[in-house]
């Protein structure tokens, strides 16, 4: 299931913030990569490309999905997003440019897998999904 809520709250009031400060096209670069790897192996191989690309693709924010979002509320009982970031997430679609290694490479701990570029909103709402 293709679903903007395979992020957390943080990226979402992450993407609100930019939209309220006016910063949500500010061009951004965000790099994918592992830290360990897994097995205490020499090498990783890159996979999964292809559902990766497909999810940014596939992104939509549902009615229900806004409708969710429009019943959060803060601790003082105030809407945790304003009804016009609502209304501008219901017809986002991300526009992202994606470099990424070649399916099957070998891949080292601390090097780029990913590399997303595009609007700061977009690819904060895209980096859990991608991690």
């Amino acid at each position: 299931m293709n679903s903007p809520f395979q992020t957390d709250l943080y990226q979402l009031t992450m993407a609100a913030a930019y939209w309220q400060a006016g910063t949500a096209d500010h061009e951004s670069v965000f790099h994918l990569f592992f830290r360990r790897l897994p097995f205490h192996g020499g090498y990783a191989i890159a996979a999964g490309l292809e559902p990766a690309l497909q999810w940014l693709e596939d992104f939509r924010f549902r009615t229900e999905d806004l409708d969710y979002l429009a019943s959060l509320r803060t601790r003082n009982d105030h809407p945790l997003f304003k009804e016009d970031f609502l209304t501008y997430l219901s017809d986002l679609r991300l526009e992202l440019d994606i470099d990424a290694v070649p399916e099957g490479s070998a891949v080292f701990a601390h090097e780029p897998l990913l590399r997303v570029q595009g609007k700061i909103l977009h690819a904060q709402l895209a980096e859990t999904a991608l991690l």
